[in-house]
């Protein structure tokens, strides 16, 4: 998967941005019949403003890359001096190119140097002959800096911020695509209750034609249609409901569907898709793979990432403590006329050193970053513990889940055996209004939770590809 993502105001923006958008309209004016997960999915990864935001992170964080490397870019510089008055006339020109070099915290440079006029005997530095001098030279460190320096550890840092972001930027996404599942499955569980309601209510509408003929012609009491009455009136308030619930969702869905104009789309409740294509089944083999993802889980690589920032920190801090040795090397040359002195090749050779006493603060860094390592490889021992744990909550649910499907189809099917033996008893007089009612108020409720834990099972399967980290894997 490749997901464009650096900064934490970036997360802050596209966290807030989730929750700022629900309450908008759907800009698409003629609904449409849901889409596939897959397909729904991929509107939500490829046009949402969310992710395109996420997304956006992945080029500043190049950028902080790009920043850090500039550090290492040759450049050249020029200083002029001349006097201007006073018994000396004089003027000196200085042209150097330098490129940094990574290792031994190291430059090499090229200068050209030209002087003209009178200079006063502690400024003989500036003269040259006629013709200026070039020199070609290396500077380096032999001590402090030499293995490593603040440029090289900024370099570093940047790249594993870098990881860091896509890590985050994928947990990110993983954790946006489950809300956005979640919701449809709430959906399309409201919407297939509504199907089977409607579809026992059909049923049940034709049974009251039957019952008003049968009391027209006297063969029964009014007061059995009025009960029957009643209890249709209780089926019908129970489907609103569920029409009140299969909207809400419906309404909600339009924030995570969208165009590839990024537009809303709003969504046909009435329109179920004939195939919603479930991705994210499980069986044993899909078990094994999502438990060996976990150990690669995002939330664990930004914290082991966060750990190999923290050791390019020490190991500056370890630098800070040592002495500043620094050579610089040059040979060099002048061409022209002049005094005989500059004649000839010349090779310098320089050492500066230095060293602070005490160095309290290179030890004081130091020891806090040191704490920092033992406070980070506590809190990635707590998360792969939290990380399992979860994962291993949501495996007992999904198995669960799988039995109580089982159980709940069982019970829908007795419940309407029953409801229909109740009705034939009912014809043959065997049998009153209220226990037939009490029949098909069963048969339904039987019918909504059989729906229910169908669907609880699709979420149990969800939150153990969510747990993994795995929802944009499939």
């Amino acid at each position: 998967m490749v997901v464009r993502r650096t900064t934490l105001a970036a997360i802050a923006f596209v966290t807030l941005s989730i929750f700022g958008g629900v309450g908008a309209h759907a800009q698409s004016t003629d609904a449409k019949q849901a889409p596939s997960i897959e397909e729904f999915i991929d509107s939500m990864v490829n046009y949402h403003p969310y992710v395109q935001a996420i997304n956006e992170g992945n080029y500043q964080a190049a950028a902080e890359l790009e920043i850090a490397r500039s550090s290492f870019d040759p450049f050249i510089e020029q200083k002029t001096k001349s006097r201007v008055s006073g018994y000396y006339d004089g003027t000196n020109l200085t042209q150097r190119f330098t490129n940094p070099i990574e290792d031994y915290n190291a430059s090499v440079f090229g200068e050209y140097r030209i002087a003209g006029g009178d200079f006063p005997s502690y400024e003989g530095d500036y003269d040259t002959l006629s013709g200026g001098e070039a020199s070609v030279g290396v500077a380096m460190s032999l001590l402090q800096n030499r293995e490593i320096d603040k440029r090289r550890t900024e370099l570093r840092n940047a790249g594993l911020a870098t990881s860091q972001w896509q890590a985050l930027a994928t947990s990110l996404i993983n954790d946006f695509i489950y809300k956005g599942v979640s919701e449809y499955i709430a959906w399309y569980e409201s919407a297939l209750q509504i199907q089977a309601v409607s579809e026992l209510l059909a049923t049940a509408s034709e049974r009251e034609d039957a019952l008003v003929t049968r009391v027209e012609k006297g063969d029964l009491a009014s007061i059995v249609l009025t009960e029957f009455k009643a209890n249709l009136l209780q089926q019908r308030l129970t489907l609103a409901e569920l029409k009140q619930k299969r909207d809400m969702h419906a309404q909600m869905l339009s924030f995570y569907w969208r165009s590839v104009n990024g537009d809303m789309i709003a969504l046909d409740s009435d329109k179920l898709p004939s195939d919603i294509k479930w991705p994210f089944w499980i069986g044993n083999g899909q078990l094994v793979t999502l438990r060996n993802a976990l150990r690669n889980h995002p939330e664990l690589d930004v914290m082991k990432l966060e750990q190999q920032v923290v050791q390019n920190k020490m190991a500056l801090a370890d630098n800070a403590l040592l002495p500043k040795l620094d050579l610089t090397a040059s040979i060099a040359r002048d061409v022209g006329a002049g005094s005989e002195s500059l004649e000839g090749t010349e090779t310098k050779v320089g050492l500066s050193f230095s060293y602070p006493l005490g160095n309290r603060k290179a030890k004081a860094e130091r020891a806090q970053l040191q704490s920092k390592q033992r406070e980070l490889s506590h809190k990635l021992t707590s998360t792969e513990q939290s990380i399992v744990q979860r994962f291993e909550q949501a495996l007992i649910y999904w198995s669960q889940a799988k039995d109580i499907v089982s159980l709940q189809s069982e019970n829908a099917e007795l419940a309407k055996t029953l409801s229909k033996v109740e009705k034939t008893r009912f014809d043959a007089g065997d049998s009153d209004m209220f226990v037939l009612n009490a029949r098909a108020q069963n048969e339904i409720k039987a019918k909504i939770k059989e729906i229910k834990a169908k669907v609880d099972l699709l979420k149990a399967e969800l939150m153990l590809h969510k747990e993994a980290a795995q929802l944009y894997s499939f």
